[in-house]
């Protein structure tokens, strides 16, 4: 006799969710309750349900979960369980630039930043700039890196605006500009908003997506690609106003062929994503997050290593079935870094505010983080759906692009050397191992507009390993010291731990307290800083009007400001659910005016 559940038709909720569902799903009997969540499970309030009946008959299934090992008062890191010294410790005392260097030796440490390491900013910030809704502009973002910065900027601009845009995206790796195309074709030419803004969250999130999902988007790939050749460029409408030009190298236009296909199996893609989230020799630096975490939101990220999906925590996601390729490299090796979080490119305070408008609960910060984006990929899709927005995009070394627009080689393709920018965006381009700040200057000054508001916007990430003093602990004993009695006086510490461990955690947070603009300035004139601004005309931007100096300050604050955290739970979203260095530095470059 036949398995009855085999042959009854699946009464799963729709794949795209606009509240929170109630958690009560019997997926080997293809049901599942399609009433909004409403009652929080009391103990670990990471799964909702619409009655007691449901929260009952859940029980059996939920309990694994709520009971978890992970969750309980009595859990301890291994290397206090074990009695030994943590597998970190002894790098410990290391210097600044040592610390650097073995970060980067670190193979499970390394790989491609596809989802960001700093949250989204607006680069245009209307409101203080411009003041103009219906004002034409145009943004470069010559290294960028994912497209959190476009949505943040794009979605501020507010639904009064009415200008056009013209928007370059260039970045140097061609998996990230694959990624970055698909991901506007997905928001601009699925049919329905919601699920395109649903489809284009996983593709840039999840390691594992619906069957539906990837036949769609390998649709999508084929569609474009009829268009031209490969290697050659491709434009494509992206909705009624808004264009889309590839000018992009063969290798990208296969990549997203790639993107699109079973270029991997299931089995192989949760072997790999496991073999690197869960590696024996990370286990340390695993439970060093964990230990800082509430019990709930250390199972909501074990859950994440496990699955990778980003969900509500008790939404169904049996239908997804087939691996995300654009995650993984072409023999199926996972691309990003063991800790790679996409919880870290967004303001977690909007996280949080977006969760709990949809229902869900602040320890299900995964769930808050899916409404979160499918929010803002809705009002993207919407945005370059109205507007008039044109993108090119490119795939090229920073420097050497800028030099062949100034050149008029891309005149054909809307582009001419007569084109200036209202905004230029070159991340972390600036940092002496990489492009270096002189050049970058040199380079993109000539297309930068002439007006008061134009500005060529940047940031330091990794300064600090070539100046003395650049980070807390490395500016003397004194100055050390005075942070960590001032962060004991704050209770910025984890209270229950062993001495030597809370001491390395209260160092590792100490950046959020120290004042480094002094050694940032000192360090920008090692750089040549003052060449640079006389050959380009440039001025360093004291009071910035765009972007703050540091994540959590204020824009248009002093350099010295230093991170704000209203109160506890502040402190603890910024300092345990996501891991910023506070080292970073934001700058802002404007013309000096004749």
């Amino acid at each position: 006799m036949e398995d009855a559940a085999a042959n009854r038709t699946p009464t799963f909720p729709p794949f795209t969710l606009t509240v929170l569902p109630c958690a009560n799903a019997q997926v080997e009997k293809y049901t599942a309750c399609e009433n909004p969540g409403k009652m929080a499970c009391s103990a670990c309030r990471l799964v909702s349900y619409c009655s007691n009946e449901c929260q009952k008959a859940h029980w059996k299934t939920h309990k694994r979960d709520c009971n978890d090992r992970i969750r309980s008062s009595g859990w301890k890191p291994a290397w206090v369980a074990e009695g030994r010294d943590p597998t970190f410790h002894d790098h410990t005392n290391m210097s600044t630039s040592e610390e650097f260097r073995r970060r980067f030796e670190e193979k499970l440490a390394i790989g491609l930043s596809l989802w960001g390491n700093i949250p989204a900013m607006d680069v245009i910030n209307l409101p203080h700039n411009e003041k103009n809704s219906k004002m034409d502009l145009s943004l470069a973002f010559a290294a960028s890196g994912d497209l959190r910065h476009i949505v943040e900027t794009i979605n501020s601009l507010g639904p009064e605006y009415s200008g056009k845009i013209n928007i370059l995206l260039n970045d140097i790796q061609p998996g990230i500009v694959s990624r970055n195309i698909l991901l506007l074709l997905i928001l601009a030419t699925v049919p329905d908003e919601a699920t395109a803004a649903d489809i284009a969250l996983h593709f840039w999130y999840s390691v594992l997506l619906p069957m539906e999902y990837r036949l769609r988007i390998f649709s999508i790939v084929t569609t474009l690609l009829r268009q031209g050749s490969l290697g050659r460029p491709i434009t494509t409408d992206l909705g009624p106003h808004s264009k889309l030009t590839c000018m992009v190298s063969s290798s990208v236009q296969q990549l997203m062929v790639s993107n699109a296909g079973p270029t991997i199996t299931l089995d192989q893609a949760q072997k790999e994503y496991d073999r690197v989230r869960n590696a024996p020799s990370r286990l340390d630096y695993r439970d060093r997050m964990y230990i800082g975490l509430k019990p709930s939101h250390r199972l909501a990220f074990l859950k994440f290593r496990r699955f990778g999906v980003v969900l509500p925590f008790g939404a169904v996601n049996a239908h997804f079935n087939v691996p995300n390729p654009s995650l993984f490299s072409h023999d199926g090796e996972w691309l990003q870094t063991d800790y790679a979080d996409p919880l870290v490119s967004w303001d977690l305070d909007k996280v949080v505010e977006a969760g709990k408008a949809h229902g869900a609960q602040l320890e299900d910060i995964y769930g808050c983080l899916y409404f979160f984006l499918s929010d803002q990929l809705l009002a993207f899709a919407r945005r370059i759906r109205k507007l008039h927005v044109s993108f090119h995009v490119f795939n090229s070394e920073a420097c050497a692009l800028a030099e062949e627009i100034v050149k008029g080689t891309f005149s054909a393709y809307g582009l001419p050397p007569t084109v200036r920018f209202d905004r230029i965006d070159v991340s972390n381009i600036l940092d002496p191992n990489y492009v270096g700040t002189r050049l970058v200057l040199n380079m993109w000054e000539p297309l930068l507009a002439k007006s008061d508001n134009a500005a060529l916007l940047g940031y330091f990430m990794n300064w600090m390993a070539f100046e003395k003093a650049g980070r807390a602990m490395d500016a003397g004993r004194a100055t050390s010291k005075g942070i960590l009695d001032q962060m004991m006086r704050d209770r910025r510490f984890q209270p229950g731990l062993d001495l030597t461990t809370t001491m390395y955690m209260m160092a590792a947070d100490a950046d959020a307290f120290y004042d480094n603009s002094t050694p940032f300035s000192r360090f920008l004139k090692t750089q040549g800083l003052e060449n640079a601004q006389r050959e380009t005309k440039l001025k360093l931007r004291k009071k910035h009007q765009i972007i703050p100096h540091r994540v959590r300050t204020l824009v248009g604050g002093e350099p010295g400001e230093l991170p704000y955290f209203p109160d506890d739970e502040s402190w603890y979203r910024w300092s345990r659910l996501v891991s910023l260095s506070w080292t970073e530095r934001f700058v802002e470059f404007s013309r000096v005016q004749d």
